[in-house]
């Protein structure tokens, strides 16, 4: 009984253990989910943050297209400018060509006309300032993101890095707990067999001893009943003894009062002769009168 109750405490601290490296690989494995789950979270920050960073690519690609037109459409009314300035003197040379001879004075009043020349340089000056502006407020835009991407993807290939050792660590000591796991299962499947088995032997020792057991019952009861008929038989073998001890002592008072009655009679008679029995004693039994009478007779003949 004691080494089945150690074999039970040592299947009930490997229970317990079991439990404990089950509970431990439990909270490993939440541990490892959460890991993932921020890792997760952080790449697709990351995702989302190289795909604004592409879309302002995007934008600063078509504000560059933008200003190519401008640059374009400007080179084009700086060229429209030239020409009208050229047709311009040809028709003022054409005019003094055919001028005649004469002194004639044509004045003309009008009022002068806008300097396109300034206009132009106004709007691509302005324009210039515009693009500029847009310009440099989407690079410091640019820079600024690139700078808080940079920082941020920093922080998360560092979290990365943390997350990748940490889940390394884990996943070490998921494998180390998996092993001890194993080694605890077939230390218990190890003590279950052998509990099985010496419940087995015990089993059929206690069936042996149950059955000895049984057969020694079965032969107390019998020295039992055995004892008890002795019994009764040496009760009624006491009660013929006193029985026979009682007729001996009457048997023996019998006598005594037959040898005193012989002594009386032959000192009432002066010679041998034949002693008469007068009359007999009537308080005993038959039997006891038959043995006094026969002793009597015996008596006479001798």
């Amino acid at each position: 009984m004691t080494r089945n109750r150690g074999w039970g405490d040592l299947i009930i601290c490997a229970t317990v253990d079991n439990s404990k490296l089950t509970l431990d690989i439990d909270n490993n494995r939440i541990t490892a989910d959460d890991f993932k789950l921020k890792y997760e979270t952080e790449l697709a920050l990351c995702q989302n943050v190289e795909a604004d960073i592409n879309g302002l690519r995007q934008v600063l690609d078509q504000l560059t297209l933008c200003r190519s037109d401008l640059e374009t459409e400007l080179e084009s009314l700086q060229e429209e400018v030239c020409s009208l300035r050229k047709n311009h003197e040809e028709e003022v040379k054409s005019l003094k060509k055919n001028k005649p001879n004469g002194d004639v004075s044509v004045e003309v009043s009008s009022a002068p006309g806008p300097d396109l020349k300034k206009v132009l340089e106004d709007l691509r000056r302005e324009y210039e300032a515009i693009i500029e502006s847009n310009r440099s407020e989407v690079v410091q835009w640019y820079e600024c993101k690139k700078e808080e991407m940079h920082r941020e993807a920093c922080n998360s290939s560092k979290e990365e890095e943390d997350c990748k050792n940490k889940l390394a660590d884990l996943k070490s000591k998921m494998q180390t707990l998996g092993i001890e796991l194993q080694a605890q299962i077939d230390l218990r499947d190890t003590l279950q067999n052998s509990l099985a088995e010496t419940e087995c032997r015990y089993s059929k020792n206690l069936a042996e001893i149950q059955e000895k057991i049984s057969c020694v019952e079965k032969q107390l009861g019998e020295l039992r009943t055995e004892i008890e008929s002795q019994n009764q038989e040496y009760k009624h073998l006491l009660d013929v003894k006193s029985h026979l001890e009682q007729e001996i002592h009457t048997y023996r008072c019998l006598l005594e009062g037959v040898h005193h009655d012989i002594a009386g009679e032959n000192s009432a008679t002066s010679g041998g002769g034949v002693a008469r029995v007068s009359h007999m004693p009537t308080s005993s039994s038959g039997s006891h009168g038959c043995l006094k009478r026969k002793l009597l007779y015996l008596r006479e003949d001798s």
